[in-house]
C-alpha cells in the first residue's frame, strides 16, 4: 500500500465589510476536517481547533504543521481572527504534495487528469493509494472542485 500525506492550505472566502474588521464572514469551501478546524481556529480559537482534530482521530502536532488556513498556519489564523486582522485576499483551497514520491504525485495528478489515468502515469495501476487519509478515488471526490488550486511542489 502506498501512503501518501499532503500539506492543505484550506478555507474559503474571507468577505471584510470595508468599515468594520468585525464584520469579517468566513464561508467553507467544503465539510472536510481542515475546513472545519480553520472555521474552528478563527471562531473559538487554536485550542478549541487542536481539541476537534484530536476528535476525529489525527495527530495534533502533524495536522498543525501541514494544514494552512488562507496561506496561514493554523495557529497564526486563529490568532489573526481573535484580533479581527483578516485578509482580503482570499485563496482558494490549496493542496501541495508533502513529498515527492509517485504516490503523492499521483494524488495530486488526479484531480486533474483522473485516478486511473494518474495511477498509470505513475506505474501505481492497482496499487492501494492512500491520499490524506482517503483512498484515491474518495480523495478526487472530495477536492474536485473549481475552488481547489493544485501545486506539484510547496512553494
Amino acid at each position: 500500500m502506498k501512503l501518501s500525506t499532503f500539506a492543505i492550505a484550506l478555507i474559503a472566502s474571507v468577505t471584510v465589510a470595508p468599515s468594520f474588521a468585525k464584520n469579517i464572514q468566513l464561508q467553507p469551501v467544503t465539510e472536510n476536517i481542515e475546513t472545519q478546524a480553520c472555521l474552528t481556529a478563527a471562531n473559538q480559537g487554536y485550542q478549541k481547533a487542536m481539541r476537534l482534530v484530536r476528535a476525529n482521530g489525527f495527530d495534533a502536532d502533524e495536522f498543525s504543521a501541514s494544514v494552512r488556513c488562507n496561506g496561514e498556519s493554523l495557529r497564526t489564523f486563529a490568532f489573526m481572527y481573535r484580533n479581527n486582522v483578516a485578509s482580503t485576499d482570499a485563496k482558494k483551497v490549496a493542496l501541495v504534495a508533502k513529498n515527492k514520491n509517485a504516490a503523492s504525485q499521483a494524488c495530486l495528478e488526479a484531480l486533474s487528469i483522473g485516478k486511473d489515468e494518474a495511477l498509470e502515469k505513475y506505474g501505481l495501476s492497482g496499487e492501494t493509494v492512500i491520499c490524506n487519509h482517503k483512498d484515491i478515488a474518495d480523495f478526487v471526490r472530495a477536492y474536485k472542485s473549481k475552488n481547489v488550486e493544485v501545486r506539484m511542489t510547496e512553494e
